[in-house]
């Protein structure tokens, strides 16, 4: 990651930019179930239903603005999953190939003890290498497959859940 870039807690202020990036990944069928575009109102909902303390959301942000985002959420809404929480990575078009999902994924990892979480889950398409890719070179391991799972004009797709435990 270049010089120029920072990783920071998202704000509110940051909302637009990370419904963009995620509404960007949508049409390659890739990293994302969502078939029509997010609205704002639904992202500021995700945001601020959320306690940041545990379920921080970050932003990698570099000389044009916000270039990634990445953030845990509840595994599931129940008390006994608590220590269980998703990763979710997603980098703009322009900052592809940057290291900037790495980052992002390094600094949540960081966070994870200190927000009480110490199994983490990310659920990956099986045709997606960069991100299954990204997490095996942190340490997730494959824990299941859900074949044929999602349905894109037509085609059906598989999605690998990997894990990661604290050490």
């Amino acid at each position: 990651m270049s010089g120029s870039m920072i990783l920071r807690a998202a704000t509110e202020a940051d909302l637009e930019a990370i419904r963009a990036i995620y509404n960007e990944s949508i049409p390659k069928r890739i990293a994302t179930a969502d078939t029509e575009p997010q609205s704002l109102e639904a992202r500021r909902a995700w945001f601020v239903n959320r306690d940041i303390a545990v379920r921080p959301v970050l932003v990698a942000e570099d000389d044009r603005g916000v270039c990634g985002w990445g953030s845990f959420t509840n595994f599931k809404d129940r008390k006994a999953y608590a220590p269980t929480a998703e990763v979710s990575v997603y980098v703009a078009d322009r900052a592809a190939g940057r290291g900037v999902g790495r980052a992002l994924l390094d600094a949540l990892l960081e966070r994870a003890p200190a927000c009480g979480i110490d199994r983490i889950l990310a659920l990956c398409f099986d045709h997606n290498e960069a991100s299954l890719r990204l997490f095996r070179s942190r340490g997730f391991t494959e824990w299941g497959r859900f074949p044929d799972a999602c349905q894109f004009e037509g085609v059906r797709r598989s999605v690998v859940t990997m894990g990661w435990r604290a050490k």
